[in-house]
């Protein structure tokens, strides 16, 4: 059975895809063979085993003459060729669900990471998925090959926010089951009360290829309040009353503009690629704008 469209993902969109690819910039080594760079190339494109081939291989590396001569598939690896495991952290926190129904974050952070993960499955690398808010809540194996791609949306579409952030603790989590250097992006909105920078400084440590992209929704970037109010935490259910005013919002907004600085700039000292973009985006734009700026896509 094909993969079904997850309902954020049309026919016309998909066309789009095709014409992107996902970049690695550095080496990212993995054990089996794909389409990426390894830091230990050979000469040219040097031979190294055989292994026998699985659902999802590419194809193009089989090797015919084998199966001639003895009706097995046999994959060729090289050693100048190696798949990249893309690991897709998601924020499926409380504060995720946040924003008008036509620009909600975590339908956003979910069209973002379904994109790139099909994007990765197309190049032949590994894909994984951690769901994250207090802890990992959720994980996704690594996948391989477009036979995948029905498990690995189903998985992303399911990933609904709920529950408090806790990105250091989660990311921790996911340290169990990342082994190997790789290329991580993490999409959330980072406004967790414990912070980010231990979570971004342990995929760091992991070997891991960091792109973060933060989403925001436009009531967080431009907040249309006025008036007495009381304002609720969506993760913690905890309440304040205020008096809105124009000084209080234009507080408010440096206040947030300083966050995203902050932000930016430990990104940009630890060589982490860094997106900070509204939920309101198009898809599209998100995609072969912001996304290809960024190096992350091509």
């Amino acid at each position: 059975m094909s993969p079904r469209l997850p309902s954020f993902v049309d026919q016309d969109f998909m066309r789009q895809l095709e014409r992107l690819e996902l970049v690695v910039r550095k080496s990212a080594v993995g054990k089996t063979s794909g389409e990426r760079r390894s830091i230990k190339k050979g000469r040219s494109v040097e031979f190294a085993d055989f292994r026998d081939y699985a659902p999802g291989d590419d194809t193009r590396l089989v090797d015919w003459n084998a199966y001639a001569r003895l009706e097995r598939l046999f994959l060729k690896l090289y050693l100048e060729e190696q798949e990249a495991t893309v690991n897709l952290l998601l924020d499926a926190s409380g504060s995720m669900s946040w924003g008008e129904a036509a620009a909600d974050k975590g339908l956003f952070a979910r069209r973002v990471a379904a994109a790139i993960g099909y994007l990765a499955l197309r190049a032949y690398d590994r894909v994984a998925v951690g769901a994250l808010a207090d802890d990992l809540v959720g994980y996704l194996r690594p996948v391989r090959g477009m036979a995948s791609l029905w498990r690995l949306w189903e998985f992303i579409e399911g990933a609904k926010g709920d529950g408090l952030t806790h990105l250091a603790r989660s990311v921790r989590s996911c340290g169990r089951f990342i082994t190997g250097p790789g290329v991580t992006i993490l999409i959330s909105d980072f406004l967790a009360p414990t912070g980010y920078q231990e979570a971004l400084d342990y995929l760091l440590f992991l070997k891991q290829e960091v792109t973060v992209v933060q989403v925001l929704a436009p009531d967080e970037l431009q907040p249309a309040l006025s008036g007495d109010l009381r304002l609720i935490d969506r993760e913690s259910g905890a309440s304040c009353e205020v008096s809105v005013t124009p000084g209080l919002l234009r507080a408010y907004r440096r206040r947030l503009e300083g966050f995203r600085e902050e932000l930016s700039g430990f990104c940009l000292t630890r060589g982490i690629s860094f997106i900070s973009i509204s939920s309101a985006t198009r898809l599209e734009e998100a995609l072969f704008d912001w996304l290809r700026r960024a190096g992350l896509v091509s």
